[in-house]
C-alpha cells in the first residue's frame, strides 16, 4: 500500500492532504485535503499540486529518478555511505546532524527517528500534537509546503537535504550545491517501507527497525485484544471534500491502511472503491447507510470533532443514518505522513474500539 500524504484540514493535525493529480499515482499522505487551513483557502478543492504552486508541474514530472549516480557518490570519503535515492546513488555524512526538510511532510519522519531537523517547510507544526510540537515549532521555516527557499536552506548550514516529493532536476540540482541532497518520493512508499528508508539515509536503521516493531506489535495487539468489536462492525471515514461533497476514504488512503493494520473492516463502497478518495454529492448520502461505525476528522486532540465536518454532519441527510441514529461516530486523527503519526492513529482507534465494546 502506498502513503496518501495529506494536507491539514482546519483542526486536524497539520499533516499532509493529496491532491487529485496525484490519488491516482501510486501513493502520498494525500493532499487532497488541503481544506481549510486558512492560508491555504486559495487552494481548496484540493488544488495544491495542480494548479497553486510554481514547482507543481515538475512534481508530477519527477516520479521516478533517472537512476545515475551522482558525482558526489563517486568522491566517498571516511565517514560517508553512499545511499540509494530516487535521483540515483548519493554520498551523504555517516550520521546526519543538520539535516533540512524541503518540504512538509520529512519532518515528521526524521522526529520519529530521534532527530530535530534544523530546517522544516510549510507551517502549523505548533498545532500537531505532543509528540512534535515541542520539537517542530520553533524550528525555522525554509520554504513552502511543496517548494523550499534555496537561500534559506543554505542560511540553516545543513549536512543533508531531504526532500520527500517528486522534485525537478531544476531544483535538485540547486539544492545538491549546498549539500547532499536526497529525495525519497514518499508518493511511492507505505508507512512502514518510508520508515525503512529515512531510517537508512539518516544512518538510523536501529530506530527504525524498533519503530517498525513497535508499530506491528502494536496494530497485532488492537486485533488481539478487539476481536469482537472488529468481527461486529463495519467502518467508514468521511471526509467533507466541499461544501455539497463528501469523500469516502478507501483502502489505499493513508490513515485508512492503519485503520486495516489495526483489523478494521471497511463498509462498501468504500471497501471496493479503487480510488483513495471517492467524492459524492450530499445526496447521495445513502451509500452510508450500511456503514456500522462512521469516522471523522479530530482536531488536533484526536477527540474534538474538526470544524470542517459540520458541513456535512449539520444536515437533515448526515443525522438519519442508522450509524449516527446509534450514536456510532467517532472522530479521529487525519492525516498520517509516517509510522510515528500512523501510531498516534492506532492510539485512538484503541480508544474507539474500546468505547464501543463498553457499548455493545
Amino acid at each position: 500500500m502506498t502513503l496518501l500524504l495529506e494536507r491539514p484540514a482546519t483542526g486536524t493535525r497539520p499533516l499532509p492532504v493529496a491532491p487529485p493529480a496525484l490519488l491516482g499515482m501510486p501513493g502520498i499522505p494525500d493532499l487532497s485535503l488541503i481544506a481549510a487551513s486558512p492560508d491555504l483557502r486559495g487552494l481548496r478543492r484540493r488544488g495544491l499540486l495542480t494548479g497553486g504552486l510554481g514547482v507543481a508541474g515538475a512534481l508530477l514530472l519527477g516520479a521516478c529518478g533517472d537512476g545515475e549516480t551522482t558525482p558526489d557518490a563517486a568522491a566517498q570519503e571516511p565517514g560517508e555511505r553512499t545511499v540509494q535515492t530516487d535521483k540515483g546513488e548519493v554520498t551523504v555524512p555517516a550520521e546526519p546532524s543538520r539535516v533540512v526538510c524541503a518540504d512538509y511532510f520529512g519532518a515528521f519522519a526524521v522526529v520519529d527517528l530521534g532527530l530535530v531537523p534544523v530546517g522544516v517547510s510549510g507551517g502549523g507544526y505548533d498545532t500537531t500534537g505532543q509528540t512534535y510540537a515541542p520539537k517542530l515549532a520553533d524550528v525555522p521555516i525554509v520554504g513552502d509546503w511543496t517548494e523550499p527557499d534555496v537561500e534559506k536552506i543554505s542560511g540553516a548550514e545543513p549536512d543533508l537535504i531531504l526532500r520527500t516529493i517528486d522534485t525537478p532536476d531544476e531544483l535538485y540540482e540547486q539544492l545538491s550545491r549546498i549539500a547532499p541532497t536526497v529525495v525519497i518520493s514518499f508518493q511511492q512508499l507505505s508507512l512502514l517501507e518510508v520508515t525503512s528508508r529515512i531510517g537508512d539515509v539518516l544512518g538510523r536503521v536501529p530506530q527504525a527497525d524498533e519503530l517498525l516493531t513497535r508499530y506491528r506489535d502494536r496494530t497485532a495487539e488492537i486485533q488481539q485484544t478487539h476481536q469482537a468489536v472488529l468481527d461486529e462492525y463495519t467502518f467508514t471515514f468521511v471526509q467533507v471534500a466541499s461544501d455539497t461533497t463528501f469523500w469516502t476514504l478507501g483502502p489505499k488512503w493513508t490513515d485508512t491502511t492503519v485503520l486495516v493494520d489495526s483489523g478494521l473492516r471497511l463498509a462498501e463502497p468504500a471497501a471496493s472503491q479503487p480510488e483513495p478518495t471517492q467524492e459524492y454529492s450530499f445526496e447521495q448520502i445513502g451509500v452510508l447507510e450500511s456503514t456500522g461505525v462512521l469516522l471523522v476528522p479530530s482536531g488536533p486532540d484526536g477527540v474534538t470533532p474538526a470544524p470542517d465536518n459540520v458541513a456535512l454532519t449539520d444536515t437533515a441527510l448526515w443525522q438519519q443514518l442508522p450509524a449516527v441514529q446509534a450514536g456510532q461516530v467517532y472522530p479521529i486523527l487525519s492525516g498520517a505522513a509516517s509510522l510515528g503519526t500512523g501510531l498516534e492513529l492506532v492510539e485512538r482507534i484503541d480508544v474507539v474500539l474500546t468505547e464501543l465494546a463498553t457499548a455493545s
